[in-house]
């Protein structure tokens, strides 16, 4: 009797250690679940983007045509001028004198065409009395012609000089914004300095131009009615932009023209759309980003949580009929939502992805679906 219930607890033990093995098995072989989607086509209005540079209805290089000192700055960086307001001065005191050259050169060459034309009237007379042969009066109309031709050429140079002159004063050529400073009072500068003493910018306009691959021209063009380029930019719909602090900029714009001619070492065509600037917020050289609106009728839509990236692609989790997944990889639309992407292979209507906890999953992979929460 001792001996039985001493090694009834023994028994007793070595039963419950045989049952843990087949739970924790039981543990283990738990399927995990995922939120899944199932696709399907829907109406939607996208945005496509593209990088775009911004440049000024005018933007003028302001150079200086002679050289010399700048002797005074008579605007700030970044201030309006109107067309014809004085921007810098250049020491004239070389041109001066060279004005004051020339115009003693003049007064020298009309005397001496006033002696040759005198001179040509005595020897008319004299051949008249037959005093002298023609030849004298041919002489003197020559020297006649000569002298004249001095004078002509004292006056261009005179010309010259007044125009060398009158670039001393060097004044703005449009009304627009100024840009940079690089030159102060005191630097020397010329017609061949590397560097602008300033640019103008006309900025009432704005001209935002962005380029498409001549893979994307036609069927970018496709989508809009009309027979002739022009008629499609009519169809268009207003643009807008996106400026680089990711605000969108108030006033839309319009699409307005295509270069005819693709750029030779990128193969791309440039597009140009204008958009108004009446309170100088866009500024001339900025970047930013242009959105054309479109609308699409039957577009397969994933959301952005839904998809991983691979050396550049985009994958997603597809789960096939007997709820394995698999990692698949799709092509997405330049377009895009807020939240999705417009997907253009690798899924189509019907299939069934999974939307969430993607870290945790691995490719042929069991697992149990659930409705998703995300649209």
């Amino acid at each position: 009797m001792k001996t039985t219930i001493f090694l009834y607890p023994l028994f007793l033990t070595a039963v419950l250690s045989s049952c843990k093995p087949a739970r924790n098995q039981g543990a283990q072989n738990e399927i995990p679940q995922f939120p899944t989607l199932v696709l399907e086509p829907q109406k939607t209005a996208l945005s496509v983007e593209y990088p775009a540079t911004l440049q000024g209805e005018q933007t003028v290089e302001i150079r200086s045509k002679v050289d010399g000192y700048i002797e005074q700055v008579y605007v700030n960086e970044g201030s309006r001028v109107r067309r014809g307001q004085p921007l810098f001065k250049i020491d004239a005191n070389s041109y001066q004198q060279e004005v004051n050259s020339s115009k003693a050169a003049v007064l020298a060459a009309e005397a001496n065409l006033e002696t040759a034309v005198l001179q040509s009237q005595r020897t008319k007379v004299l051949v008249e009395r037959k005093i002298v042969n023609t030849f004298e009066l041919t002489s003197a109309r020559n020297v006649e012609r000569v002298k004249r031709a001095e004078l002509n050429q004292a006056n261009a140079a005179l010309s010259s000089a007044k125009s060398k002159l009158a670039y001393t004063n060097i004044v703005s050529p449009i009304d627009g914004v100024l840009g940079s400073l690089p030159y102060k009072i005191g630097s020397l500068v010329s017609s061949t300095s590397e560097a602008a003493l300033t640019t103008v910018a006309n900025t009432k306009k704005i001209y935002a131009y962005f380029s498409l691959s001549q893979q994307q021209l036609a069927s970018f063009l496709n989508k809009y009615d009309g027979q002739q380029v022009n008629d499609k930019f009519r169809n268009m719909p207003e643009v807008s932009l996106t400026l680089a602090d990711g605000t969108v900029y108030s006033d839309k714009g319009k699409i307005e023209t295509l270069s005819g001619v693709l750029n030779a070492s990128t193969g791309a065509a440039n597009f140009k759309a204008v958009f108004p600037n009446p309170e100088a917020k866009l500024w001339s050289g900025a970047s930013a980003v242009l959105n054309i609106p479109t609308a699409v009728n039957e577009a397969i839509l994933i959301p952005k949580s839904a998809t991983f990236e691979l050396q550049g692609k985009h994958f997603v989790f597809k789960v096939d009929a007997g709820n394995t997944v698999h990692n698949t990889p799709i092509a997405v639309m330049d377009a895009v939502t807020e939240k999705d992407y417009v997907i253009t292979s690798g899924v189509k209507s019907g299939d069934k992805i999974v939307t969430q906890g993607l870290e945790n999953l691995k490719d042929g992979m069991k697992i149990k679906t659930a409705p998703s929460s995300a649209k």
